[in-house]
């Protein structure tokens, strides 16, 4: 029996990198998956890899930036599985390009999704999560959000923000 045994896990992001990561490792730990994203074929390619390698997972399409989509998606789990146990902020994006080439639009969509989806997951998921006896919220950061690199700077004003 797994450490996370019939837990639902909700992970943002989750298609791919970290996010499947964490996903294929909670699954390995006999959670219930939970994936959402924006890229729905890749979405869909991970909650198979978790499925044929004996876990359950499911995959929901989510633009964390929204607050509509992110009602509709924990009552999308309450319906599937009645509790919401883990949720992962994982979703994030990063602009490559320097303060002075990056437009407002870009820096306002990184914002949106690397600060409000987090904020928008602790504001609607833990109440969710609360109604269970205990559960765990894990916001996912990077080093950049400690230490720039050259074209990243506002992505690690995000990450910092996350921290």
């Amino acid at each position: 029996m797994g450490r996370v045994e019939n837990k639902v896990a909700l992970i943002t992001g989750g298609a791919m990198g970290i996010g499947r990561a964490c996903a294929e490792r909670l699954a390995s730990e006999g959670a219930i998956i939970v994936i959402t994203d924006v890229i729905d074929e890749v979405g869909m390619s991970a909650v198979d890899a978790i499925t044929k390698a004996g876990g359950q997972a499911s995959y929901l399409h989510h633009d964390v930036t929204s607050e509509d989509e992110w009602i509709k998606i924990l009552q999308q789990i309450r319906q599937l599985h009645g509790r919401l146990d883990i949720l992962v902020n994982n979703a994030g994006i990063a602009v490559r390009a320097s303060i002075f080439e990056m437009t407002m639009a870009q820096f306002q969509k990184q914002n949106a999704v690397n600060l409000d989806g987090v904020f928008l997951g602790l504001k609607h998921g833990i109440p969710f999560i609360a109604e269970q006896d205990g559960g765990s919220v894990i916001n996912v950061s990077s080093v950049a959000g400690l230490m720039a690199s050259p074209g990243l700077s506002a992505y690690a004003m995000t990450k910092g923000g996350v921290r």
